[in-house]
């Protein structure tokens, strides 16, 4: 039975916090700071409350303690808004976009960190059926559960699946370069993810095309750690611990399907 998905405990916090030279002060420090900066920036939305300081506090680690890097981070962020809002925009799990994409696609971090306290993220495509895909509103789906881990969440780097299962080449022929480079974009400098590796998994011969765009759009470095790997699981079973990884795959983390429907819940009802 899939577990529960809750925050790290303070020791796992601790830790990420020590990496980064950081300690409770430090954090709290620089929240106030960043806080007071936005206040005088009259283009960027003023962040307050507990859960603002928890995404500001989170900015702050994913951007290694460097205020520069987490300010233009912020920036980026709600400059992207405005200019992507088929991507960043809308994250409302009422909307017709969010109900169509939750039935081709699933994106959840599975509940358990890593030995490294590094989070894996789930992503597979639930059926052949492309009839209701829209590249652009899978990423935004996608974007909306970077939204919600960027309050609740906490790891030194994350660890990507991809499940193409059902991609056919239906799916292949809605792939945009644009909407991917965006992707990249808002995913890698706005929300600043720090990716320690990409698996995917089960992909077909359709999905060459669609792997080459995602190699293109990184950077040489994070291209680096994309790993492509076909029917045969052993070797991706070795480099992912079993905690990790749903039923599904070999894993003991509960089903994919109860692990979606429970986060699936917890974004429904978030107010970040």
């Amino acid at each position: 039975m899939a577990k529960e998905f809750q925050a790290p405990g303070k020791d796992v916090v601790q830790k990420i916090w020590q990496e980064f030279g950081l300690n409770e002060q430090r954090v709290k420090e620089s929240v106030e700071a960043l806080k007071k900066w936005l206040a005088m920036e009259p283009h960027l939305p003023e962040e307050s409350g507990s859960l603002h300081e928890a995404r500001l506090e989170r900015w702050l680690v994913r951007c290694k303690n460097s205020m520069e890097r987490t300010k233009q981070s912020i920036d980026l962020y709600y400059t992207l808004r405005s200019l992507s809002p088929d991507m960043m925009c809308d994250w409302n799990p009422r909307s017709k976009w969010y109900q169509d994409a939750v039935k081709t696609l699933c994106c959840f971090p599975m509940p358990e960190l890593t030995p490294e306290g590094d989070r894996v993220v789930m992503i597979k495509y639930l059926t052949k059926d492309a009839n209701n895909y829209q590249y652009e509103d899978v990423i935004r789906l996608g974007l909306m559960t970077t939204e919600v881990r960027m309050c609740e969440d906490y790891c030194f780097t994350d660890i990507f699946i991809l499940d193409m299962e059902h991609y056919t080449l239906a799916h292949a022929c809605n792939v945009k370069f644009t909407s991917a480079k965006k992707c990249e974009v808002c995913l890698m400098k706005a929300f600043s993810c720090r990716l320690k590796a990409l698996h995917i998994i089960n992909a077909p011969s359709c999905a060459e095309v669609f792997i080459a765009i995602m190699k293109a759009v990184f950077s040489s470095k994070l291209a680096s750690r994309i790993y492509v790997h076909g029917k045969d699981l052993t070797n991706f079973r070795k480099q992912v611990p079993r905690m990790c990884l749903p039923d599904d795959l070999g894993g003991t983390g509960g089903s994919l399907q109860e692990n979606w429907s429970k986060y699936s819940t917890i974004t429904k009802s978030s107010e970040c």
